[in-house]
C-alpha cells in the first residue's frame, strides 16, 4: 500500500451482512521446523576472548526525500537496500577461527554498513551438518538470533535471517570435530535498513507508525484473539530492494493446517521465485498490553515460500490478492490461527483491520459503519472489486492504515477475512479519509479462469461450495485433544435422531451446538450445559450430508454426519 498518485473514483452502495458457518475438523501433522532453535553462541562460553575480523559492505548512498512516508497507493513499503557481498565460509580473508584442544572450532566475522540502522545477511549454498550451528548477534551481545542448525538447510540452499539493529553485526559459525569443514555458506547480500525499524532519528519503525494508532492488546482487541494470531508482518526481498508488508494465515476447507499466507499482490507482483525463498515471516510482533513496549518485542520468525496465485496472473492488478505457501509447517508454540473467511460478498456492518504500519508492532483499527462496494482507481483494478471503509475513533485512539500496512485483512462483525488491503488515502492526519480493501469473493474465483489466479482451487480444493469457514488454530496437540472422546455421537447414518454421550470431564460446561451442510449454511444453532447425554432431533433435515460443531472454552470437536 504505497506511493503512486492515482485519481480516486468509486462507486457506493450499503451493503448486508448474511451469517452462514462452516467447520470441517481433520487432524494433521505439523513439522517442528521453524527459523531459529534457541541456545547460545560457544564463544559466550569461552574463557578466551573471541577475535572477530570486521568486514565493511560497499557504502551505500541514497535520499529519505525520495520515498514518501505516506504510501498508499499500490506500493509497497520499502525499508532497505540489498549490498552485494559476496563472502564464503571458506575464503582465507573472511573472518578467524579458533580451534580447541577437541577440535571444535568457532569461525566469527563482524559485519559492518555505515549508517544502516539494521542489517540482515542472505544466503547461497546454505548447508550446516548436524550438531553445527550458526548464531548472529549484536556486538553487544543484546540482540542474539539462532541457533540455525541442519533443519535449516533447504534443497536451493537460500536462507535469511530477520534483522539486527544498528550498523555493525557478528556473524557466528560453530562446528563440531566431528563434522569439521563440512558446513558451507555464501553471503550473497547484506541487508541495509535505512528506514522501517527502530531509531530515534528515523521517521518510522518500531514505535514509529502514526500516533492515531492502537495497539492490538488495547480493550479494541479483546473480542479478536484470533484474529490477531492470524496476522503476520512479511518482509519481502526483490531485487535489490526490501519491503514491509502484512498477511494473515488463512484456513482451507481441508482443514489441513496448509500453511497459506494471503497478502496483496502488489506487494510481491514481481518478486522471484528464489526472493519468495528468502520472504521472512513475523509471528506475534506486537506488544503485549495496550501500551508501546519500552524494549522491542521479540518475535517469532519462519523463512521461505512459494507462490500459489496471484490475482495479476490473469495479466491485471484485479482484486490486488497474492497467496503463498509457506516451505515448513508452523510451529505449534508460534500459537498461530489460520483464520476463516466468508466468500458470499455481503460485507459488514462492523469490523476491524489488524495490520503493521510502517513494519511497526501489530496494530488494530476499527470500522462501525457500512462497508461500501467500491472501485478503486488504479490501472488494471477490478469494477466493483473492493469495499471502501472509512475508520472510527475508539477509546484508544483512531486506528487507520499506513505504508506497510499492505495485504492486510479486513474482518466482518462475524469475524471472517472478507479482503485485504491495496491502498487508500486515510492516515493520522487524514482520519475521515477511506481506504479500499480487494474483495476476498472477487479474489475467489473472478480474477481468472486458471488455478494460479483464484483462491478457490487452494481453500477449497474438494469444490465443496463452502461460503463460510472457520478458523483452526495451529496446535495439534490441542486438536487431538478436543477429538480424544470428548463426545461420542450414534447413531452414524441415521435418520435425524442422534444421540450425543459425553466425557465427565465435559460434564457441567456451557458449549455452543451448530450444524451446517455442505454449502456452510447453518441448519440448527443452540448452547446448552452438557450432561450425560443429549438427544438431538435433526429428522426435519433433507437426506445429505452436515457437519455437527461443539464448541466450548476447552473442547472443540466437528463430526461428519449422514442423514438418510
Amino acid at each position: 500500500m504505497d506511493s503512486r498518485n492515482f485519481k480516486r473514483f468509486y462507486i457506493a452502495q450499503p451493503i448486508k451482512s448474511i451469517l452462514f458457518l462452516m467447520a470441517i475438523s481433520l487432524v494433521s501433522l505439523s513439522l517442528q521446523a521453524q527459523i531459529s532453535y534457541g541456545g547460545e553462541p560457544a564463544s559466550f562460553r569461552s574463557k578466551k576472548a573471541s577475535k572477530s575480523e570486521k568486514i565493511y559492505t560497499p557504502k551505500v548512498s541514497f535520499s529519505l526525500e525520495k520515498h514518501t512516508f505516506i504510501e498508499k497507493q499500490c506500493t509497497a513499503y520499502e525499508f532497505g537496500k540489498a549490498l552485494p557481498f559476496e563472502r564464503k565460509l571458506q575464503d582465507p580473508n573472511f573472518g578467524t577461527k579458533q580451534i580447541d584442544s577437541d577440535g571444535n572450532s568457532i569461525w566469527t566475522a563482524t559485519i559492518t554498513s555505515e549508517n544502516a540502522l539494521a542489517l540482515g545477511l542472505y544466503f547461497s549454498d546454505f548447508y550446516l551438518p548436524k550438531g553445527a550451528s550458526l548464531f548472529v548477534y549484536s556486538p553487544d551481545k543484546k540482540q542474539v538470533i539462532g541457533s540455525f542448525n541442519h533443519l535449516n538447510n533447504t534443497q536451493s540452499g537460500l536462507f535469511a535471517t530477520e534483522l539486527i539493529f544498528g550498523d555493525k553485526l557478528v556473524i557466528e559459525y560453530n562446528e563440531p570435530a566431528t563434522v569439521a569443514g563440512l558446513g558451507h555458506f555464501t553471503i550473497d547480500e547484506v541487508l541495509h535498513a535505512f528506514r522501517g525499524v527502530n531509531d530515534l532519528k528515523a521517521a518510522s519503525g518500531f514505535g514509529g507508525s502514526g500516533s492515531c494508532e492502537v495497539n492490538v492488546n488495547c480493550s479494541e482487541g479483546v473480542d479478536y484473539e484470533k484474529q490477531i494470531n492470524s496476522v503476520v508482518r512479511l518482509l519481502i526481498k526483490e531485487g535489490g530492494s526490501f519491503y514491509w508488508c502484512t498477511g494473515s494465515v488463512i484456513n482451507n476447507v481441508e482443514n489441513d493446517r496448509t500453511p497459506y499466507i494471503l497478502t496483496a499482490d502488489h506487494c510481491a507482483a514481481d518478486v522471484s521465485a528464489a526472493d519468495l525463498e528468502q520472504l521472512i515471516v513475523y509471528f506475534n510482533y506486537q506488544s503485549s498490553t495496550c501500551e508501546d513496549p519500552s524494549i522491542e518485542p521479540t518475535p517469532q520468525t519462519m523463512t521461505g515460500a512459494t507462490k500459489i496465485a496471484a490475482s495479476s496472473n490473469s495479466g491485471t492488478m484485479g482484486s490486488d490478492f497474492y497467496l503463498v505457501e509457506l516451505l515448513q509447517n508452523i510451529p505449534e508454540d508460534y500459537n498461530a490461527y489460520f483464520m476463516g473467511w466468508d466468500r458470499t460478498g455481503d460485507g459488514s456492518t462492523n469490523g476491524v483491520t489488524i495490520h503493521h504500519p510502517q513494519g511497526d508492532i501489530k496494530k488494530i483499527s476499527t470500522y462501525t459503519s457500512d462497508l461500501l462496494t467500491a472501485t478503486y482507481n488504479y490501472t488494471g483494478a477490478a469494477v466493483n472489486g473492493s469495499w471502501e471503509v472509512v475508520w472510527s475513533a475508539t477509546a484508544n485512539g483512531h486506528g487507520v492504515t499506513e505504508g506497510g500496512s499492505s495485504g492486510s485483512p479486513i474482518y466482518s462483525q462475524d469475524g471472517f477475512i472478507i479482503g485485504t488491503l491495496t491502498g487508500g488515502w486515510a492516515s493520522c492526519s487524514a482520519l475521515t479519509e477511506p481506504d479500499y480493501y480487494g474483495k476476498f469473493d472477487f479474489h475467489w474465483d473472478k480474477n481468472g479462469s486458471t488455478n494460479d489466479t483464484q483462491l478457490k482451487p487452494w481453500l477449497d480444493p474438494n469444490n465443496t461450495g463452502a461460503l463460510f469457514l472457520s478458523g483452526v488454530s495451529v496446535g495439534i496437540q490441542e486438536e487431538a485433544k478436543l477429538a480424544d472422546n470428548f463426545f461420542n455421537l450414534f447413531p452414524n447414518p441415521s435418520n435425524g435422531q442422534i444421540v450425543l454421550r459425553f466425557n465427565a470431564s465435559a460434564y457441567g460446561k456451557t458449549y455452543s451446538i451448530r450444524v451446517s451442510n455442505m454449502l456452510g449454511q447453518s441448519v440448527y444453532q443452540n448452547k446448552l450445559v452438557v450432561d450425560n447425554q443429549l438427544n438431538l432431533n435433526l429428522q426435519y433435515l433433507q437426506t445429505g450430508v452436515y457437519f455437527l460443531e461443539l464448541e466450548g472454552e476447552d473442547h472443540r470437536q466437528t463430526q461428519k454426519i449422514s442423514i438418510y
